[in-house]
């Protein structure tokens, strides 16, 4: 992600949560739906509201460019 930050900058801001973090936030990661895969990928629109979920490792820059289209269709 952290190649794509830049042709996004100023419209979308990616952020990664560290393993350790990410474990510390199971309550998150079960309203998101990562309970069995416990990541993924939450998009969320500038009201903080998750619009986009990926969960796993199984997606790829095609999917993360999706994730940020639609989050610039949604006016984040």
């Amino acid at each position: 992600m952290s190649e794509l930050a830049p042709s996004y900058e100023g419209r979308v801001d990616f952020v990664i949560i560290s393993a350790e973090d990410t474990a510390q936030r199971g309550d998150e990661i079960e309203a998101f739906g990562f309970t069995e895969l416990r990541h993924g990928l939450v998009g969320f629109t500038s009201k903080g509201d998750p619009l986009v979920k990926l969960p796993g490792h199984r997606f790829g820059k095609p999917e993360i460019e999706a994730a940020a289209a639609q989050l610039l269709a949604a006016g984040v």
